[in-house]
């Protein structure tokens, strides 16, 4: 499949690149690393992501290219669709896709929805920028430091700076040769980790004193709400990674951060150690991702969603299921 696809992105010319909606490091890297190729290849892009660029993500090559509104389909001969385990995680847009002749799915969460007339979905890759970086070398394409930067800190991001089950032998191979490419690992994790605006660590406060512990510990959570947001001057571009702090408690074995959204419903979001599979409650939610990270929306008060998500996860744990 990797053949195939990189035979597309040489014999096609317009493209159409979108990810999911509130994007982490990974989607605005590959979007960003997909994007800088295909122009030097010559080709039409335009990447598209519903919600805009999280302020940590902004130094990145390409982040200031990136649009929220797309214009009519036909001018596209491709969507490529990076970073999402469903088409409606693109958001508003996901019916404009659908009109694209040709949909290529490019991901590294297994949901079992593969939507595209092209499928690469490879849960065993550390991100869908290491997917995207084996595709490159098929073309071949030469990576520059720009390019580089985006795969490297997608890889970075999503491994919880190499801190997660996922970060395997071929992610840390790939972002020794970004960094050999000229990527500055300090001057990234400075970017990422030492840039917190006075308004995310207020919202941070607020959500951490919300923190509760179920099952003996064994299940974290923390939540923010509509009204955190407003007393912050915050959007949910800032809570990317607040999922990490009930990770990080000592005896956790899955960890579950609330977003109350503006449309009445609740994003979920869950992280879990070892062999813990988060993936399999999410599912039970109609939600989707993999082993260590995993997500879904429910429709109800914050409150509400709250208690019942964290009474079966309380039996979920108690039920030993991994």
């Amino acid at each position: 499949m990797i053949a195939t696809i990189a035979k597309e992105f040489e014999n096609q010319e317009r493209f159409l690149l979108a990810t999911h909606v509130n994007p982490d490091g990974d989607a605005i890297g590959s979007l960003g690393a997909l994007a800088l190729v295909l122009e030097g290849m010559g080709k039409q892009v335009l990447a598209y992501c519903q919600d805009e660029v999280p302020g940590f993500l902004r130094f990145l090559p390409y982040s200031n290219r990136i649009v929220t509104e797309i214009p009519s389909p036909d001018q596209f001969e491709v969507a490529v669709v990076l970073d999402c385990g469903e088409l409606d995680r693109i958001g508003h847009a996901a019916g404009v896709l659908r009109h694209v002749t040709k949909i290529i799915h490019i991901d590294h969460h297994s949901s079992g929805n593969d939507f595209g007339q092209l499928n690469l979905v490879r849960p065993e890759c550390s991100s869908t920028a290491e997917i995207l970086y084996d595709i490159f070398q098929a073309i071949p394409v030469n990576v520059d430091t720009d390019v580089a930067e985006n795969i490297y800190t997608a890889i970075l991001t999503d491994t919880g700076s190499f801190r997660f089950v996922n970060t395997t032998a071929r992610a840390l191979a790939i972002a020794a040769e970004t960094v050999s490419l000229g990527v500055a690992p300090e001057t990234v994790a400075s970017r990422i980790y030492d840039s917190m605006s006075p308004a995310r660590l207020r919202l941070l406060a607020l959500g951490l004193n919300t923190l509760t512990l179920r099952a003996n510990g064994r299940v974290a959570a923390m939540w923010v709400s509509q009204r955190m947001f407003r007393m912050t001057g915050t959007s949910a571009t800032e809570t990317d990674g607040f999922v990490n702090y009930p990770r990080a408690i000592d005896g956790a074995e899955m960890a579950i951060f609330f977003r109350e959204m503006e449309s009445g419903r609740v994003n979920v979001s869950l992280r879990s150690r070892g062999s813990r599979n988060v993936a399999e409650f999410a599912r039970m939610y109609d939600g989707g991702g993999h082993q260590n990270a995993a997500a879904f929306r429910r429709q109800g008060p914050l409150a509400e969603v709250v208690e019942s998500v964290m009474a079966a996860a309380e039996e979920f744990i108690a039920g030993g299921v991994r």
